[in-house]
């Protein structure tokens, strides 16, 4: 069989019909011709001219996962051990990998990811493509069935996306990732063949995909401190939907006050009409408020760790919050709830706490896009309580300068703070919304996305951005002084809360029997990793495992639990196999599996333990 039939044979089945459709309607000489136009008469000289310049300066990132004393999680403890493994062994980091992912933005002929392949030892290939023409050249020139077979025999995979937008690349990757595993962004290269606007923009934010990919993972034990919180405050708080809570207050503008830098510019202006707009201060925003005397009508609270009540203690407990809402998710720590007179609690979206509590109450509707910051919580607030006004306010994203990442009042600047310990990284530099660019973290770059997402779902939600940080993308530029506010009635918003809270009834008692799947799952995987026969065969088995916990919409309680942890593992594994030599895998392997057979047994002590709480 000839190389051309045999990988139209191939792609058949991996491409769209319309696509392969375009790819047999295409005469041999509109290849060639496209071909001359493309590379001119030297197809492999280009390739290869190309490869080298690219093994010159890579665009290579790795992830790796460090260790952290004094931490009881279970897969924080394999970390540890797996890191110090894998130093007496002899893993390099900064060394070339032994496996890794291979990003190809355009196939060309072809002979650019053959001679990639030759050079470093890829395990999985992702081909970016969306052109007949790309893929009818490729065919003439290398054995795709061949490189997918090396991928193969590598322990890796061979994938091709055809898409020609950055949006519809990441949401493909993201589902490569969930069938595949997340080792794909642990050593991952990207490589661009040609320029489009597409491939421009997904080489350009290499950084930025990457880092959402291995973003909120989340783990086991964060997993149950949330869902034991939420027990709680649902028995003495109650959680419920507030849907259209605040709908009748159409003319109500709703100041999101983030702690950004940008917040020191217009403060004093937000002082002077503070009585005219509902003012809604976002973690440690509060503190800053509270110096120059604004007290905000409502207080946005989301992290679950007790060590965020006592950091914020004193301003929490102010007196002056006698008629502040809080705001906030059943996952938090339930002191600071008792804080708060009123208070407003949601169920928290992809969390454990709101699936067990939805198995009591099919009614309940749980508040997505509320990570990964509270600035991001207040916006999905409001849009679900009715407000279609919102003004984002030292709400940053970013800043000018990383050593001026919060504002002057808060508590990072302050020096009897355990916030002034916190440092912030210039990771990324993005497009500003008063500015050409400013600096990011990625944690900050996450929550810009997050609000882009939130604000496309609702086309009717007005966002006003008056902060002097990050471009957000569907939001109005505007400057704080030139806004004009009418008075509002605070005292009907408040009545309208509590009147609210006390027609609802609760979410019923709370069942945790469920928890005891989680179990079955992680005894039936410690048996398939003794089965397993090598290092490469257990990710392998881990990755399936995931996989089929992510598939199965009928028990989402156990892939809250427990990929997260899997994840991180997988990774970590990845991570070291891909600079350790060969000849030590062997030696490796036997930690490995000592290692998660140990964490197998703890993650079904805690989960067991769990479950038999009443």
């Amino acid at each position: 069989m000839d190389i051309v039939r045999k990988n139209y044979l191939f792609l058949e089945d991996l491409l769209p019909p319309y696509l392969f459709k375009k790819i047999q309607g295409l005469s041999e000489k509109e290849i060639n011709v496209f071909q001359q136009e493309f590379y001119g008469s030297e197809v492999r000289q280009s390739c290869e001219k190309q490869v080298s310049l690219f093994l010159q300066h890579p665009s290579h990132l790795r992830m790796n996962f460090t260790t952290i004393a004094g931490k009881d999680y279970a897969h924080q403890i394999s970390i540890n051990n797996l890191n110090a493994a894998a130093k007496e062994f002899g893993c390099q980091p900064a060394s070339k990998p032994q496996r890794g992912t291979l990003v190809v933005l355009g196939i060309g002929a072809g002979l650019h990811i053959s001679k990639l392949l030759h050079t470093i030892a890829y395990s999985d290939v992702v081909i970016v493509e969306p052109n007949a023409e790309q893929f009818a050249m490729a065919s003439k020139h290398v054995d795709l069935v061949q490189i997918k077979h090396e991928c193969e025999k590598r322990g890796g995979s061979f994938s091709i996306v055809c898409t020609d937008s950055y949006e519809s690349f990441t949401d493909a990757f993201k589902q490569l990732m969930m069938k595949i595993g997340c080792h794909l962004i642990v050593d991952i290269s990207l490589y661009r063949h040609y320029s489009s606007p597409a491939f421009d923009r997904i080489f350009e934010y290499f950084k930025q995909w990457r880092n959402n990919f291995a973003s909120m993972w989340g783990y086991l034990e964060d997993e149950l401190m949330g869902l034991k919180h939420s027990l709680t405050n649902n028995q003495n708080t109650g959680i419920r939907n507030y849907n259209n809570l605040l709908g009748r207050f159409n003319d109500l503008n709703a100041v999101i006050v983030g702690n950004g830098p940008s917040l020191d510019r217009n403060i004093e202006h937000l002082k002077l009409i503070h009585n005219q707009a509902i003012v809604v201060s976002c973690g440690t925003s509060l503190s800053t408020l509270l110096k120059v005397g604004i007290i905000p009508d409502f207080h946005i609270e989301m992290e679950r760790v007790p060590e965020t009540y006592y950091l914020k203690e004193n301003e929490l407990n102010d007196p002056r919050l006698n008629n502040t809402t809080l705001i906030t998710l059943s996952t938090v720590y339930p002191k600071l709830i008792e804080c708060f007179k009123h208070r407003i609690v949601f169920a928290k979206g992809n969390d454990l706490g709101a699936e067990i509590c939805g198995v009591t109450d099919c009614s309940l509707q749980p508040l997505y896009h509320c990570n990964p910051t509270v600035t991001n919580m207040a916006v999905a607030a409001f849009q679900r309580m009715g407000i279609k006004r919102l003004i984002l306010l030292g709400c940053d994203y970013g800043y000018i300068d990383p050593s001026q990442h919060h504002s002057k009042l808060s508590g990072y600047f302050d020096q009897a703070s355990d916030l002034s310990l916190a440092k912030f990284d210039a990771e990324l530099k993005v497009q500003g919304n008063l500015r050409d660019y400013v600096y990011s973290s990625r944690v900050f770059n996450e929550a810009r996305i997050a609000q882009e997402r939130l604000i496309k779902l609702y086309p009717y939600l007005k966002v006003l951005n008056a902060s002097d940080g990050a471009m957000i993308r569907g939001t109005e530029t505007v400057t704080f002084e030139n806004l004009s506010f009418e008075p509002v009635k605070k005292d009907e918003i408040l009545h309208k809360v509590i009147t609210y809270n006390n027609d609802i009834k609760n979410v019923g008692t709370i069942s945790l029997g469920v928890v005891q799947d989680a179990v079955k799952h992680m005894q039936r995987l410690r048996h398939d990793i003794v089965e397993a026969s090598s290092t490469v065969s257990i990710l392998d088995v881990i990755n399936q495992f995931v996989f089929t916990l992510c598939s199965n919409q009928n028990d989402k309680i156990s892939k809250l639990l427990l990929s997260g942890t899997l994840k991180y593992i997988v990774a970590t594994i990845s991570s070291h196999i891909n600079h350790l030599n060969p000849s030590s895998w062997l030696g490796y392997e036997h930690v490995v599996r000592k290692e998660l057979d140990s964490m197998c047994e703890l993650v079904i002590a805690k989960l067991s333990l769990q479950s038999n709480v009443n």
